[in-house]
């Protein structure tokens, strides 16, 4: 089944589309509202609701601090094998073998520099792998400008030497066709699909990678994916998923920004543990395969990198999944030119990120179609998705909130009994034993950011402690993008582009 286009007004499924995408913003306002309705009109069963809330919320630190220590682990391990190895010793499975084997990566930028550019392709010419199975190919978007496009040109000719081939591609604005990342990403892709015919490659020995232009990868990253494409006989039925690290420039990064990166990565770390909730995100790889049966990526999504789950999950009737790989990549922490760009500017990717819930409407109309996949599979992904934004946008609001809210507006006679003396203390203790979990993340921190650049005193290291420290005054403001995302949906006030985020690297001294 074909992942479903957004209809036209007037469409038979347009209305039911529009009753569909409401239903994330209408969760959301109608918890935020509903929580001050019931504060005021009932504050007895509020304080319930609330103690059982934070009880929850205690479970779940507990669980997400035990699921982040095991991902580090797994991490540690499996930068240590040496998978080319690996390869080496599996030989050849259903014809596939190390020496047979391709890597097709697509790198689709706007307009960021070669301070972004090169330390992503430098990044994969230091791979464990033999480059010669290696395909690159860029692409640029046109309305970029002249600058901008060639800059690829100037990385062909550094580095194009190390590869099988090195392509460059000039994406243009089709009539009609929206301003977003995958465009440019199938526009590599198609060439590179015709470069591998005339090379009488077979498509079907080859792994496609959709990087993120500022993607560096981990040395064993290539290797790592080939051992698992060879080895598992469901290899046209798999994603692979790295760790994203959002610590490129981590050290240059503000504080705020710092706990946001940080947070990004943890978050990924705890999901790969659990791979039954698991979709792609950002870089990551699949088969060429998969990818033709799909089309590439769709064209009218603004979440690109997890539509591509859903369109192959679709199209192969669920038999489709993601495989965590335990390799980090890393990647930019959003860095402007100043403390209020900079905290605009991520307030913005966060909520383009957010805008991912764009894919529940149409997943959902797809399940209702679909009666290859079993009901409770369909039903538990959509409760994974809305469990997932709704909890991005409601949960740090109601922790700061919800502990105060009858007290404020319970009424002076709710205030006169025992429970609301009571309320505070029960909610202090619960939440100071969740800050634990606090505790493990500080640690973990130190363990996950790359070392301190000669440029900067050890002072800085007392900046990444105290911004744990802050933590419970922005947490808050993290479920503001999520809000307003679903909010748009719910209005109908969808983004027509991609919003690129600004990447700003501090020049060496």
């Amino acid at each position: 089944m074909k992942y479903p286009d957004f209809p036209k007004k007037g469409e038979p499924e347009y209305k039911l589309h529009r009753r569909l995408e409401m239903i994330p913003g209408i969760l959301t306002w109608g918890t935020l509202l509903g929580s001050f309705v019931l504060a005021f009109l009932a504050p007895v069963a509020a304080v319930i609701i609330i103690i059982i809330y934070d009880l929850y919320w205690l479970i779940k630190v507990i669980t997400i601090t035990v699921h982040s220590i095991l991902a580090y682990g797994r991490m540690k391990y499996a930068i240590k094998v040496d998978w080319l190895r690996r390869c080496r010793r599996l030989g050849e499975r259903d014809g596939l073998g190390l020496d047979n084997v391709y890597h097709l990566i697509v790198i689709p930028y706007y307009s960021e520099g070669l301070e972004i550019l090169e330390p992503a392709i430098r990044s994969i010419t230091e791979s464990n792998y033999p480059l010669k199975n290696v395909i690159v190919s860029m692409s640029s978007e046109e309305r970029a400008g002249k600058e901008a496009n060639q800059r690829q040109e100037v990385l062909k000719k550094r580095y194009g030497h190390h590869f099988k081939a090195f392509l460059t591609n000039i994406h243009q604005d089709q009539s009609g066709e929206m301003k977003i990342k995958a465009n440019n990403a199938n526009c590599a892709a198609r060439k590179a699909v015709a470069y591998l015919k005339t090379e009488k490659i077979d498509l079907d020995k080859v792994i496609a990678s959709n990087f993120d232009c500022d993607t560096c990868i981990q040395e064993q990253y290539l290797a790592s994916v080939t051992y698992n494409f060879i080895k598992n006989q469901n290899r046209y039925r798999l994603s692979y998923q790295p760790l994203p690290m959002y610590n490129n420039n981590i050290w240059d990064a503000i504080a705020i920004v710092r706990i946001v990166a940080l947070g990004c990565s943890f978050w990924h770390m705890i999901e790969s543990t659990r791979p039954e909730r698991l979709v792609t995100f950002s870089s990551h790889s699949m088969s060429l395969r998969a990818l033709l049966d799909v089309g590439f990526w769709q064209p009218d999504v603004i979440s690109d990198d997890s539509a591509i789950f859903w369109q192959c999950y679709l199209y192969y009737d669920g038999d489709y999944e993601v495989q965590p790989l335990y390799i980090p990549v890393s990647m930019d922490a959003t860095l402007a030119g100043g403390f209020i760009k900079t905290i605009v500017n991520q307030y913005k990717q966060k909520r383009r990120w957010a805008y991912g819930i764009e894919n529940f409407p149409r997943i959902a109309r797809a399940f209702l179609k679909n009666k290859k996949i079993p009901f409770l599979e369909k039903s538990r992904n959509l409760f994974i998705m809305l469990e997932g934004h709704h909890s991005w946008a409601t949960s740090s609001l109601l922790i700061l909130l919800l502990g105060w809210l009858p007290l404020i507006i319970g009424g002076n006679k709710f205030n006169e009994t025992v429970i609301s003396h009571s309320l505070p203390m029960v909610t202090r203790n619960i939440l100071t034993v969740g800050m634990g979990g606090l505790l493990v993340s500080l640690f973990l921190s130190f363990f996950l950011i790359p070392p301190k650049p000669k440029r900067y005193s050890n002072w800085k290291y007392f900046s990444i402690v105290f911004q744990w420290l802050i933590l419970p005054f922005v947490a808050p403001l993290f479920g503001l993008p999520a809000i307003d995302s679903q909010t748009r949906l719910l209005f109908g006030k969808y983004f027509d582009s991609f919003w690129v985020s600004e990447k700003i690297r501090k020049r060496l001294k």
